[in-house]
């Protein structure tokens, strides 16, 4: 993979080789203008892709079904002013378990709910158990008449106004573990 300091070096020369075209040429002052700040919105995006090339985590929705292979959870700290994060490693997978891409990492926010449901499902994957987790919708049910009401205050879906559903966290539940078939002879 190509190195951060190959790649600085290279834009560092194509800017050079830009800006020497921009001196030498007869261009109107707008263009030559255009060209720098497209050149250098150019080298700003590519400074914030290379974060997902490298590893970092994203903070991209989590996939509705996927294998927890792995998380870290970095607790607040006041003194220090950290707000703490839950770190994934996650991969995602079909609703029968089969996995569908490579592994990613993902950042969440840190919630003390959240951060116990991972902390379990951390303690399942030491004793070798294999943890699928999902995204689990909360049913919210309310009538019709309760609508209007001043006491509840839910943003129904006017489509069906008898039920809506609402990100409620994360859900982790073991796998059964699969056999390998006999080797043949």
């Amino acid at each position: 993979m190509i190195s951060v300091q190959i790649l600085a070096i290279a834009y560092a020369v194509i800017g050079a080789l830009l800006l020497y075209l921009l001196v030498a040429t007869r261009r109107s002052v707008s263009f030559k203008i255009l060209t720098v700040v497209l050149v250098s919105g150019l080298y700003g995006g590519t400074y914030l892709g290379l974060k997902e090339l490298q590893g970092w985590p994203v903070e991209e929705e989590l996939p509705k079904h996927f294998r927890l292979h792995w998380a870290t959870i970095s607790e607040p700290d006041k003194k220090l002013n950290a707000k703490g994060a839950i770190y994934l490693w996650i991969q995602p997978s079909a609703p029968s378990g089969k996995l569908m891409a490579n592994p990613r990492a993902y950042s969440l926010p840190y919630e003390l709910e959240t951060a116990e449901k991972v902390q379990d499902a951390l303690r399942q994957i030491e004793a070798g158990q294999i943890i699928e987790g999902q995204l689990a919708l909360e049913r919210i049910e309310a009538e019709a008449t309760q609508k209007n009401s001043n006491e509840l205050k839910l943003d129904l879906d006017p489509a069906n106004a008898a039920f809506q559903e609402h990100e409620a966290g994360l859900e982790f539940t073991t796998l059964q573990r699969t056999n390998l078939p006999e080797k043949g002879s």
